[in-house]
């Protein structure tokens, strides 16, 4: 992405965001409903407008979902690795290393 895309879309998004805030604000009641119809309808404004600057050129990549879902699997859940020892510091720990002036 250039700067140019990027302040585009950065205004853009701020704009839309308080336009469409202000309009769900009058016609919703307060709570998960105006959440999600503002999000819903954020996201109805802003990807068009995302779409639109990449084909202008301001935004370049592609979408590579299979890799990430790959990436995780190699990542070790929680569960799987071990669970660190508690208790105190062992005295070796508490030296200060050769790096450290006295």
């Amino acid at each position: 992405m250039n700067a140019r895309g990027f302040a585009i879309l950065l205004v853009f998004a701020v704009a839309a965001s308080v336009a469409w805030g202000l309009l769900v604000e009058r016609f919703t009641a307060p709570g998960l409903e105006r959440t999600i119809w503002f999000g819903i309808g954020l996201a109805g404004i802003i990807f068009p407008a995302g779409r639109y600057a990449e084909r202008r050129g301001w935004i370049k990549g592609t979408w590579r979902g299979a890799e990430s879902s790959d990436r995780n699997a190699a990542t070790p859940s929680v569960s799987e690795s071990p669970a660190p020892a508690a208790g105190p510091i062992p005295a070796s720990d508490t030296r200060p290393s050769s790096g450290d002036k006295p």
